[in-house]
């Protein structure tokens, strides 16, 4: 097996983190490409410091600011066209640890999957170890995930310790993909689309010095929204114009139920009630079968959409 690797370190004002981040990458790493998202700070100036001692490192400066998921795509793209097999993104806060490093990449140097992701979750202790604000946020953040992007086994979706085989870039469409915080949902919706394998790998949480500028009051409802715009693309896109699935049909009826069948029962009911001062017996019953329907046809949906990813072997 003689497969190579680059790194792709996206950074933007991580003038205290960047160099402990670089150093920490480990030796059998080729190529390190550090997308500079147009540092404020002084991260340029270290950077370029740094490459006179590092000839590993490629330097990529952005004229402005585009986000994280720009960052990353930018950097998948040049690894790709420079020829090297698997891409691994650190972020430049340097809490992806050196040492769940192999673990992350074996399973996509040995073809088992097509990207692997960090999971912090499953770590022993996570409660006390990750903030509580994060932690609910990224349990609740999960549970989405799963329905938005097909991959029902992943955790911890917005962890951006990744590895992906690079041969899938040309697949991906990353031009598409989100360009600020959204990004990690959306790559996975990309990948489910062409049927890659994900894994999750189990790593230690770390938090240090680094500080995030994400406020979770508005980050949260934001990428809530993203997801479900992504599950609602994923049923019309994959499910019912690619494949065509039974998953993708039970979704369909339940969401007809849902924004059609049961606001006009409600709308009837409203205008039934303000003529006759009554809802009317059959309009009652029709509302309370749509709204089980609605339930019972999303949960066979879930449940066949389970299965196909399963069968499909897309983890």
């Amino acid at each position: 097996m003689n497969k190579s690797v680059a790194v792709i370190v996206p950074a933007y004002n991580e003038e205290v983190l960047i160099e402990k981040t670089i150093n920490s990458i480990p030796d059998i790493v080729e190529k390190i490409i550090v997308v500079n998202d147009c540092s404020t700070d002084k991260t340029r100036e270290i950077l370029e410091n740094l490459i006179k001692v590092n000839e590993k490192i490629e330097l990529i400066n952005l004229e402005q600011n585009s986000g994280v998921g720009s960052a990353i795509a930018i950097g998948y793209q040049v690894a790709f066209e420079q020829g090297f097999d698997v891409g691994v993104v650190m972020p430049g806060d340097a809490q992806a640890l050196p040492e769940d490093f192999n673990n992350l990449i074996i399973p996509v140097l040995n073809n088992d999957v097509d990207y692997t992701k960090g999971n912090r979750l499953n770590y022993s202790g996570v409660s006390k170890i990750m903030p509580k604000h994060r932690f609910f946020g990224n349990s609740l953040l999960t549970i989405l995930t799963k329905f938005a992007t097909g991959y029902y086994h992943i955790m911890d979706p917005q962890m951006g310790y990744t590895a992906l085989n690079l041969k899938l870039v040309p697949k991906l469409n990353l031009h598409k993909m989100i360009k600020r915080y959204g990004y990690p949902g959306h790559l996975l919706y990309l990948l489910n689309l062409i049927d890659a394998k994900v894994q999750d790998v189990d790593v230690k949480p770390h938090y240090g010095e680094e500080k995030s500028g994400i406020k979770l009051i508005t980050f949260v409802p934001k990428l809530v929204y993203i997801l479900i715009k992504l599950f609602l693309s994923r049923i019309f896109v994959k499910l019912l114009y690619k494949n065509t699935s039974p998953a993708g049909i039970a979704y369909f009826f339940a969401i007809l139920n849902l924004f059609a069948i049961i606001p006009y029962l409600i709308f009837r009911s409203y205008n039934n009630y303000n003529l006759n001062g009554y809802i009317g017996e059959l309009t009652f019953i029709s509302l309370s079968t749509s709204i089980i329907l609605f339930f019972l046809f999303f949960l066979f949906g879930m449940v066949l959409d389970i299965q196909e990813n399963n069968r499909d072997k897309n983890y």
